[in-house]
């Protein structure tokens, strides 16, 4: 199979590796610190860390960098835009981590 014919793959599997996707990218924003502390500095900057006294990020774009759901949103939006275009090829190492990191978990409760 070669590029182009990659490129005209089924939507619904386009839309998976989008899902896998969103979810892996959501991960990192929300949850990981990235090579030198990148994401977490991206989510200080965006206020995740600046708790108002219910112990909830004040800003709205702090509340975005500290809720997943949320993040889920607006990534798995952008990501749906993405899956439909020629360039959805770039999602598939995120749904590939993805599944990798599930396979991991449920090795490690076995």
């Amino acid at each position: 199979m070669n590029l182009s014919q990659l490129s005209q793959s089924p939507l619904w599997l386009r839309l998976l590796i989008a899902t896998l996707a969103t979810w892996r990218l959501s991960s990192l924003l929300v949850n990981e610190d990235g090579p030198g502390k990148l994401l977490r500095r991206i989510r200080d900057w965006a206020g995740a860390y600046e708790l108002g006294d219910d112990d909830e990020p004040i800003t709205s774009l702090g509340k975005l960098f500290a809720c997943i759901w949320c993040m889920s949103v607006w990534v798995g939006a952008f990501l749906a835009l993405v899956a439909i275009t020629p360039f959805w090829i770039v999602l598939i190492p995120f749904a590939l981590s993805a599944a990798a990191i599930a396979i991991d978990r449920w090795v490690k409760i076995q």
